[in-house]
């Protein structure tokens, strides 16, 4: 029963801030300033508004503490340090690459120079086989 008096008297404010609201301009070239006076009265005495205002305070207050203005710079440099970190991270990953590109050159080089080598001693076992052949055939 309690809750329905609440209801009923939320509901008389209500109506009574529409009604003051509404008379506030009788006509277009002048306010009531009494009824201004009214609304003001009665939105004060509204807890619910009251309340509505106080914790939108504190809640503006909390977002520009010096606290929450610290930790911000505090993330804000941590992420900058971790950038650099990954910065300098993916610099030495790329000297890596361009040392293992140069070495796999030098591999394809040495490969290259070990079948030529290879061919080369094929050919001259190829030629002596010929020749101790052809020594034989005279005899």
């Amino acid at each position: 029963m309690n809750d329905k008096n609440e209801q009923q008297t939320g509901n008389i404010e209500t109506d009574e801030v529409k009604n003051l609201t509404s008379s506030l301009i009788k006509s277009e070239n002048s306010l009531d300033l009494n009824s201004i006076m009214q609304l003001t009265s009665n939105l004060l005495k509204n807890e619910t508004l009251m309340n509505s205002v106080t914790e939108y305070s504190k809640l503006r207050q909390k977002a520009t503490s010096p606290e929450t203005k610290a930790a911000e710079k505090t993330e804000h440099t941590s992420l900058v340090q971790q950038l650099e970190n990954i910065s300098n991270e993916l610099a030495e990953i790329k000297q890596e690459i361009a040392e293992l590109s140069s070495l796999s050159h030098r591999l394809e080089a040495i490969s290259n120079d070990l079948s030529g080598l290879k061919k080369e001693i094929k050919d001259l076992k190829d030629q002596k086989g010929n020749a101790f052949s052809n020594l034989f055939k005279k005899s």
